[in-house]
């Protein structure tokens, strides 16, 4: 009964880092880096290009995108990595979709690429003690 408790406990503080983390990606890109015309890298980078050609709400876009991934995800990883993948995926678009609609931190392209990139930065944090931020990290230790 304790483990189970225990068992829970870890999963949903693993599941609030995984929203945080999103809220953290999703101020850097949706504050400082979208309203510059600058993208991060991977599918966020392409959904940031899809919007400026296509005129694409930027988090339908990721979740557009990476719908074959998730497909893939379930039976190459398995379920646990296919759902807190699914989570933070969902959050991402939400909270960017959201903050899309606040004005842009900074106007100054090079300040921009600076924040942005220490904002999401810091989410990417690989020395942070409970690996909140990082999913990554956990994944290669699994996988790699």
């Amino acid at each position: 009964m304790q483990t189970n408790k225990n068992e829970i406990k870890k999963i949903i503080i693993e599941i609030i880092g995984i929203i945080v983390g999103s809220f953290v990606m999703a101020i850097g890109v949706a504050l400082f880096l979208l309203p510059n015309q600058l993208s991060s890298g991977g599918v966020s980078g392409l959904a940031t290009i899809m919007y400026y050609l296509l005129n694409i709400p930027m988090g339908k876009t990721i979740l557009a995108i990476n719908a074959p991934l998730f497909l893939i995800s379930v039976f190459k990883i398995g379920k646990k990595f296919f759902i807190k993948s699914l989570i933070g995926t969902f959050c991402l678009s939400i909270f960017i979709d959201m903050l899309d609609k606040i004005e842009a931190m900074t106007d100054d392209r090079f300040l921009a690429c600076i924040y942005g990139g220490i904002i999401i930065g810091i989410r990417n944090i690989n020395n942070f003690e409970s690996k909140w931020f990082n999913r990554r990290n956990r994944f290669s230790k699994l996988y790699c």
